[in-house]
Parts: C-alpha cells; sequence; structure tokens
C-alpha cells in the first residue's frame, strides 16, 4: 500500500464514522436533556443508530387500510427497531475504528521501515 491509499483508509474507516456519530450524539445529547441536566442515553442511542440501521431494516411493516394514528404508529415502530439495531451497528463501528486506529499505526511504521516499499495489507493475510 502506498501512504495516500493508508490516509485514505483510515479516513474513510476511522476518522468519517467516528466523526458522524460525535455529531449525531452531540445533536441527540442536547435533544434528549431535560430541564434538570439529565439525559437519557437510551433515547440518544437510538437517534444514534436510526441512520445506521434504518437501510438494514429489510422488511418494513406497511400499514393498509388503518387510520392515521395506527399508521404513524406502525411507522414509528419501524424506527425505533432500526434504532436499535443502527445502535448495535454503532457499537461496532467505533469498535472498528479503534481497530483501523491501530491497524494504520501498524502500516505507517512498516512504510517507515521498508524505504517506501508497498504494504501487504494486514486484512488479505493468511
Amino acid at each position: 500500500m502506498t501512504r495516500g491509499e493508508i490516509l485514505k483508509d483510515f479516513f474513510m474507516k476511522t476518522l468519517f464514522p467516528a466523526l458522524i456519530i460525535l455529531v449525531l450524539f452531540v445533536m441527540a445529547k442536547a435533544l434528549f436533556t431535560d430541564s434538570n441536566g439529565t439525559t437519557d442515553y437510551f433515547y440518544v442511542w437510538i437517534f444514534c443508530g436510526i441512520p445506521f440501521g434504518i437501510w438494514r431494516v429489510r422488511v418494513w411493516l406497511i400499514p393498509r387500510n388503518f387510520d392515521l394514528g395506527t399508521t404513524v404508529a406502525i411507522l414509528a415502530i419501524g424506527f425505533i427497531i432500526s434504532g436499535l439495531i443502527g445502535g448495535f451497528v454503532v457499537i461496532w463501528k467505533l469498535l472498528l475504528a479503534i481497530w483501523y486506529l491501530a491497524v494504520t499505526i501498524q502500516r505507517f511504521i512498516i512504510y517507515r521501515r521498508g524505504n517506501n516499499a508497498p504494504v501487504v495489507s494486514v486484512d488479505t493475510q493468511e
């Protein structure tokens, strides 16, 4: 790998997901903090998980022949389920970001030792 490919992997797999999660967390913390200053972190977790889990929900509950209240309730259940699934994905993405940070440091160490020789990818080693 070249130095540019190492930096591209670092930004795409570590920095970019972590920044998205940080922005979502700051927005959700402001939304779900009450007047006493206590924050409901379960709601924050669901809110942060919706963008990561909404496309993972393969089967949406589609309400037919119901009134408006039931339709809105069924769609809200879909968002809650996608938030729960996405909450686990957020935790996984943060763990992967920590892992790729260590991999990037290792790749730069190997890159400097080899006098700019290509780095063998850690993902493809057998």
